[in-house]
C-alpha cells in the first residue's frame, strides 16, 4: 500500500537537490501529477512542508522547475461553491511557498508573473487580517529586483490597497509589516505609470502616518520604521504632479513636521547607534533637503504659502537652528525659491538677513573651530539665498552693511580662493550682485585698506597668507582682494570672469557716474591709478572671451561710459585700450564691434611693407592728417552718438546688440581720438580714424534701415 502523500513528501524532502538537481526535479514533477488527487487539507499540509524546504536555495530551483509553483498558483485562493474561503489553511501555506521560493530567484518570479494570478490573489489575501502578513511578504519577495513584477503590481493599483490599509481601521493588522509595505511602495515608484495610478493623496497619507500615529498603533514607531515611511513618501513626492496636488491641498506642514521629527524624535545622544543607522538617517535627511528645494520651486507655491504664512515662518525659524544644519540647508533652498521677486525678497530680508549672515560668518575659515563650521553644502545654499536677497536695489545697502562692512564676504573670498572653487565662484557672484548699481557698497570695496593678516578694521579682512611662500599678501582694497583671490582659484576661468564682471560691470559702471561716488576727483584718480592693473585685466578678460557675447557687450558699454563722462574715466579707458597685456586682442574686439572687421587692427598696426601699402591704398592718397581727423570728427559729431545701454529684451536680439555694440565702440573711439590724438602714434591714429569712418557709415545705414521700417 503506497504511503500517504504527506509521508512521501517528508521522505523526498530529506534528499539534497544540490547534489542531483535533475533527479529531484523529476521526483517532484511526478509528485505534482499526484497532487490533484489530494484533498485541500492534505495539500495544505504538503504546502507547509515545501514552504519550509523553500528556505533552502537548492529546493527553490527544483520547486519552480518541477511545476509545483505553478500548481499552487492555480490552487489558491480556495473557493467552495464560488465563495472565497479565506480561513482555509491552504491559502496561508501556498503563500508561504510562493514567498520563500521567490527569494533571490528570478526564474520563480518569472513563473509567478507569467501566471497572471499574482495581483488578484494578493487583493484577496490582503483583505484577510490573518493572511495579510503573508501576502505582504509574498508581494515584497516577488517584486524585489524584478521590474515586471513591480509593474504588474502597480498596474493593478495595489498601492491604493496598501494606502487604504495604513490609513484606515486595519492599520494594526499590518503594523508588524510596515517596513515591508513601505519597501513595496518605494519599489513601485520605479515606474512612471505608478504616479498616475496611485492616490494623489499617497504622500500625505504616508507622512501623516509617520508623524501622527498616537492611539493608532500598539507601540510608537521605531527609528527604522519611521525612516522607511519617510523614504516611501519622498519617493512619491519626486513626481511633479503629486507635488502640485500636495501643495494645493496645503500638506506642506506635514513635510516640515516629518523632517523636524527626523532630528528630534529619536535622540541619539548617549545611544550606541550603529554607523549604518546613522548613515541611513543622513540619507533620508538629505532626501528631505532635496525635496524642499524641488517642491518650493513648484509654480504657484508662493500663491498657496505667502511670505507671511505660518509655514514660511517655520522655514525662517530653521535658519537659526545651528544644531540641525540640514534644516538650515532646507530653509535656505526653500526661502531662496520664494525670494525670486523684488517684492518677496524685500519682505524677507528683515526676517532672514541675520540668520543667513550668521551662517556665512561661521563659514569663514578660521572664524570657528573646524567641527563647528557649517558644511560646504549649507554654505553654498546660504550663498545662493543671499544672492537672491541681493538683487533688489533696496536690499543692497542693508546686505552690504552685513556682509561687506563686517568683513564676512571678504573673509570668504580670502578663505575659499585657493581651496574651494565652487564656493569661491558663489561668493564672488554674491559680491558682484551687491555692487551692481549700489554706490554705498562700491565705496566699501574701494576704500583703501592695508592691514596684517590677523587684523581687522571696519572694512573687514584685507590680506591673506600666501599658500606657496608663507608670506602675507596685503591688498589695497577689498575689491583688490576679490579680484586677486578669484584669479588664483583652481577653477579660474568662470570665477575669474565673474570677478571681472564685478570690477567692470559693477564697480567701473558706478564710478563712471562721477568722482563724487568716492568723494572727489583726486580720490577717483588715485583709485584708478592703484587699481589700473586689475581694471585692465578685468576688461581684457571680458573682451577677449568668446562664450558670452553679452559679457563682451557690457565691457564695451562701460568703456564708453567711462570715456565719455569725466577725465579720470577717459584716462582709465585709454590705459585699458593701450596698456593691457593683450592689447591687440582688446583692440580687435573693440574694432570688430565698431566695424565688423577683425583684420583692421593687423592692417594698421602690423609690420612690413604690405602694411604700408595697404594703408596708402586705404587712404587713396589723402596725406593731410589734420584734414582727415576733422572730416572724421564732423562725421561722428553729425551722428550724435551717445553710450547705449541695452535692456534685457535687447540682449535677446543679436541684430539689435550688434548695433548697440557698434555705437558704444564708436563713442569710445571718438572720445579717445578727441582727447588723446596728440598722444597717439600715427598708425594708431589712422586706425582710430578708419574705424570711426567705417563704423560711422554703418551707423548711417543702420539708421536709414530703421527709418524705412
Amino acid at each position: 500500500m503506497p504511503l500517504p502523500l504527506e509521508e512521501q513528501v517528508a521522505l523526498i524532502l530529506k534528499g539534497d537537490p544540490g547534489e542531483k538537481p535533475k533527479f529531484w526535479e523529476a521526483v517532484l514533477r511526478k509528485l505534482v501529477t499526484l497532487l490533484p488527487r489530494a484533498d485541500r487539507d492534505a495539500l495544505a499540509c504538503i504546502s507547509g512542508q515545501f514552504a519550509v524546504a523553500a528556505r533552502d536555495p537548492s529546493w527553490r530551483e527544483v520547486i519552480g522547475k518541477s511545476g509545483l509553483l505553478s500548481f499552487l498558483l492555480d490552487t489558491v485562493p480556495v473557493y467552495y461553491d464560488g465563495v472565497f474561503q479565506g480561513s482555509h489553511p491552504l491559502n496561508k501555506q501556498a503563500l508561504r511557498v510562493i514567498a520563500n521560493a521567490c527569494v533571490d530567484n528570478d526564474e520563480n518570479r518569472k513563473v509567478v508573473v507569467a501566471s497572471g494570478k499574482l495581483t488578484n490573489m494578493l487583493k484577496m489575501f490582503l483583505s484577510e487580517d490573518h493572511l495579510l502578513p503573508f501576502a505582504v511578504i509574498t508581494m515584497l519577495n516577488v517584486c524585489v529586483d524584478y521590474s515586471s513584477a513591480q509593474l504588474q503590481v502597480s498596474n493593478a493599483a495595489l498601492s491604493k490597497v496598501l494606502i487604504d490599509l495604513i490609513s484606515g481601521e486595519r492599520l494594526r493588522a499590518c503594523e508588524a509589516h510596515l517596513t515591508q509595505i513601505m519597501t513595496v511602495l518605494e519599489l513601485l515608484t520605479n515606474h512612471e505609470s505608478e504616479f498616475k495610478i496611485c492616490y494623489p493623496r499617497t504622500p500625505a497619507a504616508l507622512l501623516t502616518l509617520a508623524i501622527n500615529n498616537e492611539n493608532r498603533l500598539s507601540s510608537p514607531l521605531d527609528r527604522e520604521i519611521f525612516l522607511s515611511i519617510c523614504t516611501s513618501a519622498l519617493s512619491y513626492l519626486v513626481n511633479r504632479g503629486l507635488q502640485v496636488f500636495f501643495i494645493q491641498n496645503k500638506n506642506f506642514r506635514l513635510l516640515q513636521e516629518a523632517f523636524l521629527q527626523s532630528y528630534i524624535r529619536f535622540e541619539t545622544a548617549g545611544e550606541d547607534v550603529e554607523e549604518e543607522a546613522k548613515e541611513r538617517l543622513k540619507q533620508v535627511q538629505h532626501g528631505f533637503v532635496t525635496l524642499f528645494a524641488d517642491i518650493t520651486d513648484v509654480e504657484g507655491f508662493g500663491d498657496v504659502y505667502g511670505i507671511d504664512s505660518e509655514e514660511v515662518g517655520t522655514l525662517v525659524g530653521w535658519l537659526e537652528l545651528e544644531k540641525f544644519p540640514q534644516l538650515q540647508n532646507a530653509a535656505c533652498l526653500a526661502l531662496g525659491n520664494l525670494g525670486r521677486s523684488d517684492e518677496s525678497t524685500k519682505k524677507l530680508l528683515p526676517r532672514v538677513g541675520e540668520g543667513v549672515v550668521k551662517i556665512l560668518g561661521r563659514s569663514v575659515p578660521g572664524k570657528v573651530r573646524q567641527g563647528e563650521r557649517p558644511s560646504l553644502q549649507l554654505t553654498h545654499a546660504a550663498l545662493g539665498f543671499a544672492k537672491n536677497l541681493a538683487i533688489p536695489a533696496a536690499n543692497k545697502p542693508v546686505l552690504g552693511e552685513m556682509l561687506l562692512k563686517s568683513g564676512t564676504l571678504a573673509g570668504l573670498w580670502e578663505g575659499f580662493g585657493n581651496s574651494q572653487p565652487s564656493m569661491m565662484f558663489a561668493a564672488v557672484s554674491l559680491g558682484r550682485l551687491l555692487l551692481v548699481g549700489c554706490r554705498e557698497n562700491v565705496r566699501l570695496v574701494c576704500k583703501p585698506v592695508s592691514i596684517a593678516s590677523d587684523e581687522k578694521d571696519e572694512n573687514g579682512l584685507a590680506s591673506a597668507e600666501s599658500s606657496s611662500q608663507g608670506e602675507t599678501a596685503t591688498y589695497r582694497t577689498n575689491l583688490d582682494l576679490l579680484y586677486r583671490s578669484a584669479t588664483g582659484s583652481p577653477n579660474e576661468d568662470p570665477t575669474k570672469l565673474e570677478a571681472a564682471r564685478a570690477v567692470v560691470s559693477a564697480v567701473c559702471r558706478v564710478l563712471s557716474q562721477g568722482p563724487e561716488v568716492l568723494g572727489s576727483s583726486g580720490e577717483l584718480e588715485e583709485f584708478y591709478k592703484t587699481h589700473s592693473d586689475i581694471i585692465a585685466g578685468s576688461f581684457t578678460t571680458m573682451l577677449t572671451q568668446a562664450k558670452w557675447p553679452s559679457v563682451r557687450s557690457d565691457a564695451i558699454t562701460v568703456l564708453a561710459l567711462m570715456a565719455s563722462q569725466h577725465p579720470e574715466g577717459s584716462n582709465m579707458a585709454l590705459k585699458v585700450v593701450e596698456d593691457t597685456a593683450a592689447e591687440e586682442e582688446v583692440l580687435k574686439a573693440i574694432v570688430k564691434a565698431a566695424t565688423g572687421d577683425d583684420e583692421m587692427v593687423g592692417k594698421f598696426l602690423g609690420t612690413g611693407d604690405n602694411r604700408v601699402e595697404e594703408i596708402e591704398e586705404e587712404k587713396q592718397g589723402k596725406n593731410d592728417e589734420e584734414k582727415e581727423t576733422k572730416e572724421v570728427t564732423e562725421l561722428v559729431q553729425g551722428l550724435e552718438l551717445e553710450p547705449q545701454q541695452a535692456d534685457a529684451q535687447a540682449q535677446k536680439q543679436p541684430e539689435r546688440m550688434v548695433k548697440v555694440d557698434r555705437e558704444n565702440a564708436l563713442v569710445l573711439m571718438a572720445m579717445l581720438l578727441g582727447m588723446f590724438k596728440d598722444q597717439m602714434s600715427p598708425a594708431r591714429r589712422r586706425l582710430v580714424e578708419a574705424v570711426l569712418e567705417r563704423g560711422g557709415e554703418l551707423v548711417v545705414k543702420d539708421r536709414e534701415g530703421t527709418s524705412q521700417v
